[in-house]
């Protein structure tokens, strides 16, 4: 069935004409046929730099991938008259305006008192609000600070979106006034709220055309021929980005409306630049990695090293649950990541993606870019973390704390090799298979790995890694 309302705002925007669904007004503020966005982050918080400001980033990459076109981001300050009159400038210029921040109980919360006086309305106490914190949230009786967040315009929708996991309604809803639409600060309650307004309002828009070149060469030795290209490509927009990377050394994006144009713009310049810079690289590895893992195997010169090591993944998941990784910043625990990924996709084709487990020693030694390493690598693959205190002495007491909480464990796999990085921390872990009382067993599935057999893995499926900073 065709959703009614994607098409009515598809006619609206195509047409240049002025209405309201449900309380959202929809102008004809269109960039190149893209709906257009701006974004409004309020908090003097963000000002000072005591919160880092997540929430834009998050929204733009989510806006960008349905085809809505980010033109402005402003920060305001906790003033009433200065996010009023953002709100109205940024109402008359963009299709869709979303603000973050300013909805709480203190006394510099005002965003809905801004959203009040930028379109000339009075607040009230909105009973589905006052019902939700007040039985969901257990904030007492009316009145209490909690309450100033159930204090609205009156012109004000409410919009409870989805929750992806459960199918159910989200607690509490996103709030919208013409086309502002104003959600809290917290990334928690952002996100998810942010997501169900994006599943309902923008699946329909035409999505951007878009490819990525990686180029192992500084910018300054291809800048020309970008340029010529650009010139004679009109319709397509380039960016160029210097980065550090192990695999290459600039990005360059290319953009149209189109997909021919797009891609005849690519080719155009692929074929003006040396061959040898370019740069097959996959920037999400953990994606469709079986596949990608398949069609590795069929042409590498170590293929029976690495169909080796597999099948001893695929046994150790086929109970996932009572398996653990020793993740550390090491290229053999990003392999070990990644090898029970593919395995999982393997045993598991068509149920619903399942966590991995992993574990961290905490120590003085795990530098802050480590950390941040880790943390990324968990996101990318959905691994579960649990991080202990290492006791360099005792590391089965550091374990059992995990086996504490996660009583499960049986399986722990360890990224030591033979020629490899030998370090402390792995002798001490391998001496739990002399501990009885354990119960968990301990495996070096990468023991026979040489360091061509890691570079070569590494390199062919562009896994993420680890760079030490000078």
């Amino acid at each position: 069935m065709i959703n009614l309302r994607e098409c009515m705002t598809r006619v609206f925007l195509k047409n240049r004409w002025q209405t309201s669904v449900d309380g959202t007004l929809f102008r004809s503020k269109s960039s190149k046929g893209h709906p257009t966005a701006g974004i409004i982050v309020i908090g003097d918080e963000i000002l000072k730099a005591q919160v880092k400001d997540t929430n834009s980033t998050y929204a733009c990459k989510l806006l960008y991938e349905h085809g809505i076109k980010v033109e402005k981001i402003s920060i305001v300050r906790d003033d009433l008259e200065d996010i009023a009159n953002e709100m109205r400038d940024f109402s008359k210029r963009f299709n869709y305006i979303l603000t973050s921040g300013g909805i709480g109980p203190t006394h510099d919360d005002v965003t809905y008192e801004a959203a009040a006086l930028a379109f000339n309305d009075k607040l009230h106490y909105h009973p589905t609000l006052v019902d939700i914190i007040q039985n969901r949230f257990n904030c007492g009786s009316f009145p209490s600070p909690a309450y100033k967040m159930a204090h609205i315009p009156t012109k004000c929708v409410l919009k409870f979106g989805v929750d992806e996991a459960t199918g159910q309604p989200l607690v509490h809803p996103y709030v919208i006034i013409a086309n502002i639409y104003m959600f809290p600060g917290s990334p928690m309650f952002f996100e998810n709220l942010f997501r169900a307004l994006c599943k309902e309002y923008f699946v329909g828009y035409k999505r951007f055309a878009m490819s990525e070149i990686y180029i192992n060469a500084k910018e300054e030795s291809f800048a020309d021929i970008l340029s010529s290209v650009a010139q004679e490509c009109p319709n397509v927009s380039f960016g160029s980005y210097p980065e550090r990377n192990r695999y290459y050394k600039a990005r360059v994006t290319i953009e149209s409306e189109n997909e021919r144009d797009m891609a005849t713009a690519k080719r155009v310049f692929c074929e003006r630049i040396p061959k040898n810079v370019l740069v097959d690289y996959d920037c999400m590895p953990y994606v469709d990695c079986l596949r990608k893992y398949e069609t590795l195997i069929k042409r590498s010169e170590r293929r029976s090293v690495y169909e080796s090591c597999f099948k001893k993944f695929v046994n150790y998941y086929e109970k996932p649950e009572e398996v653990w990784i020793y993740l550390d910043s090491s290229k053999e625990s990003v392999v070990m990541i990644h090898l029970a990924r593919i395995a999982n996709d393997k045993l598991w084709q068509g149920a619903k993606r399942r966590k991995l487990n992993a574990i961290c020693f905490n120590s003085d030694t795990l530098k802050p870019t480590e950390n941040k390493f880790i943390q990324e690598v968990c996101d990318r693959y959905d691994v579960e973390l649990g991080r202990l205190a290492y006791e360099k002495r005792d590391v089965a007491t550091s374990l059992k704390n995990l086996i504490a909480w996660k009583p499960e464990l049986r399986t722990l796999l360890v990224g030591k090799r033979l020629n490899g990085n030998e370090k402390e921390i792995y002798d001490n872990v391998k001496r739990l298979n002399d501990n009885s009382s354990m119960l968990v067993e301990v495996y070096f599935p990468l023991i026979d790995w040489t360091d061509e057999d890691i570079d070569s893995f590494f390199s062919s499926l562009s896994l993420p890694y680890h760079t030490i900073e000078s």
